[in-house]
């Protein structure tokens, strides 16, 4: 949903995925192990540069499932992240802990509203052991986006969720809402990209929302804001009518825009701003 930069090193330069692997593994203690992690490096780099290939193309769907990445099994290759970046102290974590503050103010990038408190892999790290401490694949993300994920891919174009790194999303407008009338009023979002987009695209920006839930997400997170305003939008509407509720809406929802066009609270806006029914009263609970 929000674009993001990619990981970067002291030097301002996007990280290597061989040197972040060999500073992961270089403390451990298993001198085999150790040396065999240190073997397939070369493999580490040669995916990373593929991966980041396709991920600016849109075309990790055709990234090919796998099981160890030369003579290391893919457990092995996991336990490099697990062991060697996750925990507090390890030779890694310093690089985990400079993806986690990538987002302004630890906002989600995959849903625009939790804060991010982990970091998801999104090519899973179950089925593609090799990309299991590579930055790129290394996303931000809250609770709720994580859980809804898991180890989701898709091996179609159109399946794709959306990369924070590599997709934006935010040249149009695609994210829409309609009023939902009732007592209270409530929300519905889906997408609705333009006509232009290609099919794939269309249909990544569906399944992003659907895969991760977001409409659920949105719609009670329009609850609550709308709980928030309604006082403020009643004393409007009795001082100058549904005239003066709609341009309160429209001047909030330009700053909203200039923001994020496509997030749920200025899909929220439009479709309240264009709604007669709820400019006339029916944002009232009663």
């Amino acid at each position: 949903m929000r674009l993001i930069p990619r990981p970067i090193d002291d030097d301002d330069k996007p990280f290597e995925a061989r040197g972040v692997f060999e500073i992961c593994v270089s403390m451990v203690r298993s001198k085999a192990l150790r040396a065999r992690l240190l073997a397939v490096s070369q493999e580490v780099e040669a995916a990373s540069i593929d991966y980041n290939d396709k991920a600016a193309s849109a075309r990790l769907f055709q990234m090919v499932r796998h099981d160890a990445v030369g003579a290391v099994s893919g457990a092995e290759m996991v336990q490099v992240y697990t062991g060697r970046m996750v925990p507090k102290g390890s030779t890694g974590r310093a690089i985990y802990n400079r993806i986690m503050a990538i987002p302004v103010n630890q906002r989600c990038p995959l849903c625009g509203i939790g804060t991010v408190n982990t970091l998801d892999h999104f090519l899973p790290k179950t089925q593609f052991p090799v990309f299991s401490v590579t930055p790129s694949n290394l996303i931000p993300a809250c609770a709720w986006c994580q859980w809804e994920k898991r180890d989701y891919y898709s091996a179609t174009s159109g399946g794709q969720i959306l990369h924070p790194y590599f997709d934006d999303f935010n040249t149009d407008e695609w994210l829409v809402a309609d009023v939902v009338v009732g007592c209270p009023a409530a929300f519905r979002f889906y997408s609705s990209p333009p006509n232009h987009w290609s099919a794939p695209k269309r249909a990544r920006a569906s399944t992003h929302l659907k895969q991760l839930k977001l409409p659920s997400l949105f719609s009670s997170n329009a609850g609550s804001r709308l709980s928030e305003i309604r006082s403020r939008l009643a004393i409007l509407r009795q001082k100058g009518g549904a005239a003066a509720v709609r341009n309160h809406l429209e001047e909030e929802l330009a700053s909203i825009e200039a923001e994020h066009k496509n997030s749920w609270v200025a899909a929220m806006y439009r479709a309240a701003a264009k709604s007669d029914w709820f400019c006339q009263g029916g944002f009232e609970d009663t």
